[in-house]
């Protein structure tokens, strides 16, 4: 052949234009490997996905003659035929490994990263040579290998990467639980055997894993992960066992309920809420317990339930002995929307809490504003705004009229020694007979 001839099929090959390119391309696969590599290995450069997809299909019939031309591209000073390099010979498979392999030049890191982007391509038999790559003293290439373990749907991959999710490097643990996101179903039972033998920080991750399973059989562990791990894993096994919708699952998340630590009173209440079980029996028990965090996180997600079926349960909690739970059982009524909540919210209004008091308020607000024909709450007159001033000793509201404050019992008003009169304690003197105050 000419130079010109092969000059014009090197266009050719290259063409964006279909159908030169596909003649050009049959007309090479029949040429002996030793002619035609060489010029199909210089056209992977083609920035063109449907071009670079045709040449590498030709080059593939050449099968393991063309992994010479492949590997020396995975050194070439273009990022576009190292990449491409690397497709191809993704899609030579397996069969081709070991040879492969045995050719790749050692301690080059451009090589090296390119074929964990091969490997990552050809399936199980790659397990072995990628799995040594997480060991790489360049954290690029090592971080590239984990992610790259994520199209290898193979078991043993699946164990690999559970064990670096105890590498102190944070960087590979994330890398290595977003892989297994993608394949850990292919070896579920290892995933369960770890979080029996993982270390604290490994069990984090694997927790996150199963949640996503939302298997019944992993309730008993994952509640023993609530009592006895640190908090962050506490934390994420709650949230694990609100993926659990059954019976037990629910009763042990309301039992959270009572726990000492706020944040996990918080978590379950929240993880309880994500379940949409509603009003359940576990939360209605709940609020007629001894434990004063039970009782307040229970009105509250009795609550956020909307069911007016337990509007007479909630109205029993304004009656508690404890502020937060009416205060809370307020909230509740105001949420349920019920105009039955009006009378009992009024009796609220003279509440020795102020909190309670504020509570009540606002729910009967918020009854009102639900109201198609709203009705105008008759506030009493000390909590009326017109009547209320701040107290001179502590700076809340309190009525006009009022002699003591009823938050810091300081002394608001005075009587004239002359007539007696009741004085602001603003008032230089009686306005009725002008006796200085």
């Amino acid at each position: 052949m000419s130079r010109q001839d092969l000059a014009r099929t090197r266009l050719d090959i290259a063409s964006e234009k279909s159908e030169t390119r596909k003649n050009a391309l049959a007309e090479i696969k029949s040429w002996p490997a030793a002619e035609a590599l060489p010029l199909l290995a210089a056209a992977i450069e083609s920035k063109n996905d449907d071009v670079l997809l045709d040449i590498s299909k030709a080059m593939l019939t050449f099968k393991d003659e063309a992994l010479p031309y492949l590997v020396k591209a995975l050194t070439s000073d273009s990022w576009s035929i190292r990449r491409s390099a690397s497709f191809i010979l993704g899609k030579l498979g397996s069969s081709s490994l070991k040879k492969l392999m045995e050719m790749i030049p050692q301690n080059e890191e451009d090589v090296d990263y390119w074929m964990v982007q091969t490997l990552g391509n050809m399936g199980g038999e790659a397990v072995q040579y990628l799995v040594r790559v997480f060991k790489h003293p360049n954290q690029k290439i090592r971080l590239a290998a984990v992610r790259a373990a994520q199209n290898v749907n193979d078991g043993r991959m699946v164990v690999a990467l559970l064990h670096l999710l105890e590498e102190q490097s944070w960087p590979v643990r994330k890398a290595a639980y977003d892989s297994l996101e993608r394949i850990y179903t292919n070896n579920q039972a290892a995933v369960v055997t770890a979080l029996d033998n993982s270390s604290e920080e490994a069990k984090f991750w694997i927790i996150k894993l199963l949640s996503q399973q939302a298997n019944p059989e992993l309730t008993a562990k994952f509640a023993k992960i609530v009592e006895n791990g640190p908090m962050e894993s506490k934390l994420e096994a709650i949230k694990a066992l609100s993926m659990i919708e059954n019976t037990e699952a629910h009763r042990i998340l309301v039992g959270y309920l009572a726990h000492k630590s706020w944040i996990i009173r918080k978590t379950a209440a929240d993880a309880i809420y994500s379940q949409g079980l509603g009003a359940s029996e576990e939360l209605i028990s709940a609020i007629n317990g001894t434990n004063v965090d039970a009782r307040y996180w229970s009105v509250k997600l009795l609550g956020q339930s909307k069911e007016t079926r337990i509007f007479e349960e909630i109205v029993k909690c304004l009656r508690d002995a404890q502020a937060s739970v009416r205060s809370a059982a307020c909230q509740a009524l105001g949420a349920l929307n019920d105009k039955r909540g009006l009378a009992p919210l009024m009796t609220l209004l003279n509440d020795e809490s102020e909190e309670v008091r504020t509570a009540a308020i606002l729910a009967l607000s918020q009854l009102g504003e639900r109201d198609e024909s709203p009705v105008k709450v008759a506030l009493p007159a000390h909590v009326r705004q017109e009547n209320m001033m701040p107290c001179i000793h502590c700076g809340k509201l309190v009525g006009r009229n009022f002699t003591f404050c009823p938050f810091c019992l300081g002394h608001l008003r005075h009587s004239c020694r002359n007539c007696g009169r009741a004085i602001d304690s603003k008032w230089k003197g009686c306005p009725d007979c002008g006796t200085p105050a």
